[in-house]
């Protein structure tokens, strides 16, 4: 069996590298032979990171390049398609309607969505973010009518698309619990850091915003935390206890592993409903306990008390926070709870067999 796997952005971007990149060892070694064409080129992958930093106009044009960039390689997905058994579009849409000729090539699709991109992006509501998911939007009702079957990560995203796709699955994640590992860490003495930690990009670094008050309250009512921020973009909190360190592919899990907590703050709104967040997902991994804000989606797989802490307001916050930086016994037993969780629903090695079987259905 051959698959074109067509993707969002190369492996430098994230949904990518987890939906498409981390399961081709396994495809392969099944005698799946793969290949992989971005649908957007790596020049505009580079655009894409940096994205939601750009001002109005920087954005549209952005926006204008891409759209027009996608059009072009459009038919290198078209002139690859028919020499293989499948086509699988991570996350990749069409403008101009041009989903509509890609049967004519090849009629096994599969589509894979892992965010609600039928909607504007909550986190850059201006009028060109808007303008640019009516676009998306569009887009995304043409692929998924030309899809045999859709894979979703969630049961928000399910109940939109079923309503253009009889066949839908539900994969969460994935995320490699090889690389992703818990490193045994010595006791804490009391005069040490405890770490609250964020992994993240630009496009989330926004939401750190939701904390202001609940980092100004935590600093204040302990003198041994460091808040560390990989990631971040333009973010920025008036303490020398908050850090902001670059993200590297190569030094990511390293620096997960030095958390003591693990922090997801974001709104409760349509757009996040849509994401189970790839950072609550890395932290679980490597063993680290997870305080995520509450989402129908994060409640999924967060159960509160037990792998992780769900919260609704800035009392909870610190709350919850205060448990975490007094008890060291409480840190270890949600981290190994959270871990537990992602190892038996999220991993690459309990979806790729998933992921084998649905390709080998078609």
């Amino acid at each position: 069996m051959k698959v074109l796997f067509v993707t969002l952005g190369t492996e430098r971007v994230a949904a990518s590298r987890y939906r498409v990149y981390q399961y081709l060892p396994y495809l392969e070694s099944q005698g799946i032979r793969c290949k992989v064409v971005s649908i957007v080129s790596d020049f505009a992958t580079g655009l894409a990171i940096r994205s939601p930093e750009f001002g109005g106009l920087k954005r549209f044009l952005y926006y204008v390049y891409v759209f027009f960039e996608r059009f072009f390689r459009f038919w290198i997905v078209f002139s690859l398609a028919g020499r293989f058994d499948i086509v699988f579009l991570q996350r990749a849409t069409f403008p101009f309607g041009l989903a509509g000729v890609l049967p004519f090539a090849n009629k096994k699709i599969i589509f894979d969505i892992d965010d609600a991109i039928f909607l504007p992006d909550s986190s850059n509501n201006d009028f060109v973010t808007k303008f640019k998911g009516l676009i998306k939007g569009r887009e995304l009702t043409d692929v998924l009518r030309i899809s045999k079957c859709v894979i979703v990560e969630n049961d928000y995203i399910k109940d939109h698309v079923s309503k253009y796709c009889g066949k839908v699955y539900k994969i969460p994640g994935p995320i490699d619990t090889d690389r992703y590992f818990v490193k045994t860490k010595g006791h804490k003495g009391a005069e040490e850091d405890v770490v609250i930690g964020w992994i993240g990009s630009p496009a989330t670094t926004s939401y750190l915003h939701l904390l202001d008050n609940v980092f100004k309250m935590i600093l204040s009512r302990f003198s041994n935390i460091k808040i560390v921020l990989i990631g971040a973009g333009n973010y920025s909190f008036p303490d020398k206890s908050v850090v902001k360190m670059p993200w590297s592919y190569e030094t990511e899990v390293a620096q997960l592993q030095k958390f003591d907590i693990g922090i997801m703050p974001m709104p409760d709104d349509q757009w996040t409903r849509g994401k189970l967040g790839c950072k609550m997902l890395q932290y679980m991994a490597v063993g680290v306990p997870s305080v995520v804000s509450y989402t129908p989606t994060n409640a999924e797989l967060i159960k509160s008390d037990d792998n992780g802490f769900l919260v609704k307001s800035d009392a909870e916050w610190i709350d919850v926070l205060t448990r975490l930086i007094k008890d060291e016994g409480l840190r270890l037993a949600i981290g190994g709870a959270g871990r537990a969780a992602v190892e038996k629903s999220c991993s690459v090695k309990i979806n790729a067999p998933k992921m084998i079987e649905l390709l080998k259905s078609l």
